[in-house]
């Protein structure tokens, strides 16, 4: 270790008369020592922060001297590589930070190793990374840094890929892959939520497909980071913003880029936030060849934003064109069914035809022959009344003997009581008598119908025995003692009426 120079007292010096070390000098120590510990270029690993780009031209533009000693001349870029909180959270304070520059012509060195890897891998904040460089001490800002020479693009693609499947196997696990798959396609998606950075090309793709559809899409957007340390936490934000719109679905897209660009659609947060959303989300992130985590728990990933946006806009025309086919469909059978129903109808109408010529025909024979069985009904109504009518005097008459044959036993019996009585009792007796044979008189038929009764049926044979029984046009066979008489109501009137 040299020894410090000798210079003259000052009011800082120690009493003592011990050395006192001035900052160069403290600095240029230090510096030796960090050559002596680190001779020679070493891999050191973190993520980025704070990265940003500049030029030089010269000692004072530039931030640390070269590796040769000397001043370089372009840009330069410098950033933080940090050691992150423990869970990876970037958004704590880090555990350790390690300033890190990168003059031009590392910068081209490492650009060509990036293209060299097909650009999979881009130096943005939040990317972990394994750069090579050398350790130095820098006097002018006073502190440790890395002079970086070369970077290793497997390693952080290896830490993406790892990381990567331990989050899927850790999702399918838990079934949270499967869950958005579960969820009923939208029928008619005309309702969406677009989440993606304001202004990118990849919300003008998706807006202009949708507008140039001619469809009445309604869209609510969320403005988000889609890239960066912060973008985790921006998407899963505007993801569940837009569900609470009552969307039919949600588009999560993002333009192309290297795979550390779209490293942010790998994360646990955007992942467990799709699949906890009940709105079926449709992704386009990036292009043909990428597949992000949150593809693979989306309900539909597509390559693209635009083909994203293609495959809502084919939706809502597929069942449009269903529609329209159902729709086809009930014409063509309403119209076969008419059809049908019109040959039917006229079969009927044939048939009723028929049956009522027929039936007119049945009904003018029934007429025809009516009066013949009219008369034939009444000439037999009135045989049978007579045969009842004989029989019923029959009945009378011999009733009439039976009593009077009881009542001259009682006539005898009573002529020899009599014979004991006074003539009153005779003559009362007589009185009786010729009473009785009056009644019997009067219950002969014959006799009735001679004293010019008569009895009157309508053309069922039914005695007729009320003036509110017939009816106008009826027609009345009427018994007399010396023969029928056949007669139509013209008019009927009860005994009240006037």
């Amino acid at each position: 270790m040299p020894k410090p120079r000798a210079t003259p007292p000052t009011l800082w010096d120690d009493p003592g008369g011990e050395p006192t070390w001035s900052v160069t000098e403290v600095a240029e120590t230090v510096a030796v020592a960090m050559r002596r510990a680190f001779p020679e270029e070493v891999w050191v690993r973190g993520v980025i922060r704070n990265l940003s780009r500049g030029r030089s031209s010269g000692p004072g533009d530039s931030p640390a001297p070269t590796r040769g000693g000397g001043w370089g001349s372009g840009r330069i870029v410098w950033f933080d590589l940090i050691e992150p909180a423990p869970g990876g959270d970037l958004s704590k304070p880090p555990l350790a930070t390690l300033a890190v520059v990168m003059f031009d012509d590392a910068r081209r060195q490492v650009n060509a190793r990036l293209a060299a890897g097909g650009n999979a891998v881009r130096m943005v904040d939040g990317t972990e990374v394994r750069v090579r460089g050398r350790l130095g001490y820098w006097p002018r800002g006073g502190r440790l840094q890395l002079q970086m020479s070369d970077i290793d693009p497997d390693f952080t693609l290896g830490r993406l890929a790892a990381d990567r499947d331990r989050l899927l196997r850790r999702l399918d696990g838990e079934g949270l892959l499967a869950r958005q798959s579960e969820l009923p396609p939208p029928l008619v998606p005309l309702r969406l939520g677009l989440v993606t950075s304001a202004g990118s090309a990849a919300e003008h793709d998706v807006l202009d497909e949708l507008r140039r559809s001619g469809i009445g899409f309604r869209v609510f957007r969320a403005d988000v980071r889609v890239q960066g340390y912060d973008a985790a936490r921006s998407v899963a934000w505007g993801l569940e913003a837009v569900a609470r719109r009552g969307v039919d679905a949600v588009l999560l897209v993002r333009g192309g880029g290297a795979t550390t660009d779209l490293a942010s659609f790998d994360s646990e947060l955007i992942a467990r936030t799709i699949a906890g959303l009940d709105v079926p989300v449709l992704t386009g992130i990036g292009h043909d060849i990428d597949r992000t985590i949150a593809d693979e728990v989306a309900h539909e990933a597509y390559k693209t934003p635009t083909a994203c946006a293609q495959a809502v806009v084919d939706d809502v025309r597929a069942f449009e064109r269903r529609t329209v086919e159902v729709w086809r469909d009930i014409a063509v059978a309403g119209r076969r069914r008419l059809r049908a129903e019109a040959v039917r109808l006229s079969a009927c109408g044939r048939h009723v035809a028929v049956a009522t010529r027929q039936g007119l025909a049945a009904a003018d024979r029934d007429l025809a022959a009516r009066p013949q069985r009219v008369r034939r009904a009444a000439g037999a109504a009135l045989d049978r009344s007579a045969r009842v009518l004989e029989r019923a005097a029959g009945r009378t008459s011999s009733s009439a003997r039976g009593h009077l044959r009881g009542r001259e036993l009682a006539l005898a019996v009573a002529g020899q009581r009599l014979a004991h009585r006074p003539s009153r009792l005779v003559a009362a007796a007589a009185h009786d008598l010729d009473r009785l044979e009056a009644q019997v008189r009067a219950l002969d038929p014959a006799r009735t119908l001679a004293r010019g009764w008569s009895i009157t049926r309508d053309a069922g044979g039914r005695v007729l025995r009320s003036a509110a029984s017939v009816a106008e046009g009826d027609a009345l066979t009427t018994t007399l003692a010396d023969g029928d008489v056949s007669s139509t109501v013209i008019e009927a009137r009860g005994a009240g009426d006037g």
